[in-house]
């Protein structure tokens, strides 16, 4: 399939603005540029986010139905009640299932934990998998974390056997909310503001915060024995992982946590982090693209309980074991994932038209559902169109994820052509759906037909926006280290993308096991340097000087720090 290529656009420049905020705040007029865009402009708003603080952190209790989880829970507490935490088994249900159980556990609660098999249970709080907890673990109250705002007939299956169920959760509410004792989850109000962008560990961590406080407010002695600090790493893997906005309250949950995550607290993590071979300190790049896959691939590839234990575990010898499991999973996940891409492409060529709007659908048998996701993620960014993956079982029934780009809304689109779908959730940008085998060529049709009606008049062709342009001389560490003020980077808080003109490469380098990746070496005003272009290596490097595009990183190998340019375009220059 041939390269598509990406239209470079600048930035809008707000230079009056910027000059101020880079005399205000000394930072370099590029970094300041940066802000300004981002409508951080008003002192109040540059502090807070140049240094978010836990104090800032609104009352939890304004969640829906708050009150009435923290009632029920402090009264389940004191009794003495087996307390079930019912997760997920991505980074952000995995995360979320222990952080609160951790906390309840403090709190002197009798917990147990559940995460559903991907494969074998499906996503969710599903009736089949509540009846299976309800007998193996006999609880008096489930907690959901990540999930269950729609799971109508799971909740009505507890309810019938005398057990109440609070759900705490983010995802957008597809219909009916189930009729639990309480739903917290922030998308149920308009009125939240950033508070609905909250991932499902920052709604966990809302729910755990309102018990303490409401705790210490009745003089209960557990409350003011629990302090959820140490746990926060917890929460900015979640948050950073599940790649909601780091803006808000997600900016000040992932800036503490990730401050949490370089002093390795837990037996767990400090194994994770040194198998996975980090040398430098962590950044929100770590999380989404070193850790958090680690973390995500025991539950795509086998059963998300060694992620989960390896989170609480408290030997290093046995966190040592499971850091390794899930070393060896991550390294089948890429193996799989790289076999499904090149067979997905295969398929492009008889399912897409690169020349007109549309959805890529691409479905087989036998591909790993738990893969799917990230092979569309891939899709998407190589060819900028939506994608739909679908593993189809032996059942018939395929499996899909979906992602799409800007100005397709998923979750609504598949809302429009549900009569072919057996069931279907998620964001704007990213959803899951199950379909018979034999409605997939009508779902790719009706959902061509409603992509081409919405994307008639859209420019498709991928875009590589330029933060800032800068000269050689420029790109030093204190440059930056002024763009790190910025961090945590994410989801509405991207890393800064610049760019140079006119650059002598000296040396070029396919590098890789698969020469997928490109190595550009040329010289600066400091000295020699290289950027990296990940999965770049089929490129056509053009001959004489180059405009790149990069992100401007931080490296360490064997104790010796250097700057990282990672680049994300290259060009002839003009």
């Amino acid at each position: 399939m041939r390269h598509v290529s990406r239209i470079w656009l600048d930035a809008p420049a707000f230079p009056e603005e910027a000059e101020r905020l880079a005399r205000v705040y000394g930072l370099p007029s590029q970094v300041a540029g940066v802000l300004a865009r981002r409508g951080i402009l008003e002192e109040e708003a540059v502090q807070r986010f140049l240094e978010p603080r836990l104090e800032r952190l609104s009352d939890p209790l304004r969640l829906p139905d708050m009150p009435k989880a923290v009632e029920r829970i402090w009264a389940a507490l004191q009794r003495g009640e087996r307390i079930l935490v019912y997760g997920d088994y991505d980074v952000d249900g995995i995360t979320s299932t222990a952080f609160l159980s951790r906390v309840l556990e403090g709190l002197g609660g009798k917990v147990t934990r559940f995460i559903p098999h991907r494969i074998e249970d499906g996503y969710g709080l599903g009736e089949d998998t509540v009846r299976h907890c309800l007998e193996a673990h006999r609880p008096d109250l489930i907690i959901t974390v990540d999930c269950g705002t729609g799971s109508m007939e799971a909740v009505e299956t507890a309810r019938g056997a005398g057990v109440d169920v609070i759900v705490t959760d983010h995802h957008e509410p597809g219909g009916k909310v189930a009729e639990a004792l309480a739903v917290v989850n922030p998308k149920r109000d308009d009125e939240l503001g950033e508070l609905r962008d909250l991932a499902g560990v920052g709604v966990a961590f809302k729910l755990a915060h309102a018990l303490i406080k409401t705790g210490r407010k009745n003089n209960f002695p557990a409350a003011f024995r629990v302090d959820m600090r140490p746990l926060m790493y917890l929460v900015a893997l979640g948050t950073v992982a599940d790649m909601v906005p780091l803006v808000g309250e997600n900016r000040i949950l992932a800036r503490f946590g990730i401050q949490v995550l370089n002093k390795r607290p837990d037996p767990g993590i400090d194994a994770l982090v040194r198998i996975a071979g980090i040398q430098q300190e962590m950044t929100g790049y770590h999380i989404g693209f070193v850790l958090g896959p680690r973390i995500n691939a025991a539950g795509r590839m086998s059963s998300p309980d060694a992620a989960l234990n390896l989170l609480l575990c408290e030997s290093p010898v046995e966190a040592d074991r499971l850091a390794r499991v899930l070393e060896d999973a991550n390294r089948k996940r890429q193996e799989t994932e790289g076999r499904i891409r090149e067979e997905a492409e295969e398929l492009l060529q008889v399912h897409h038209d690169p020349d007109s709007p549309g959805v890529i659908v691409v479905a087989r048998r036998d591909w790993h559902s738990g893969v799917v996701g990230i092979v569309a993620s891939r899709i998407v960014r190589r060819y900028h169109r939506p994608a739909i993956v679908i593993s189809i079982g032996e059942e018939g029934i395929g499996r899909g994820s979906c992602r799409s780009v800007e100005g397709f809304d998923l979750v609504s689109q598949l809302q429009s052509v549900d009569q072919y779908l057996q069931q279907y959730g998620g964001h704007r940008m990213a959803a899951g759906l199950d379909i018979r085998e034999e409605d997939i060529p009508a779902f790719r049709e009706a959902i061509n037909a409603r992509a081409r009606e919405v994307m008639a008049n859209s420019d498709l062709r991928p875009r590589q926006m330029i933060d800032g342009w800068l000269e050689l001389e420029d790109v030093t560490k204190e440059f930056l280290e002024a763009q790190d003020r910025l961090m945590p980077f994410g989801h509405d808080n991207p890393i800064p993308v610049w760019a140079l003109r006119r650059l002598r490469v000296d040396k070029v380098q396919k590098v890789g096991r698969e020469k997928q990746h490109v190595r550009l070496l040329f010289r600066t005003p400091a000295g020699p340097q290289d950027a990296i272009g990940f999965g770049l290596g089929e490129r056509e490097i053009p001959e004489g000087p180059l405009d790149i595009a990069f992100q401007l990183r931080r490296n360490v190998f064997r104790g010796v720090e250097r700057l990282q340019l990672m680049i994300q375009d290259l060009r002839a220059s003009e």
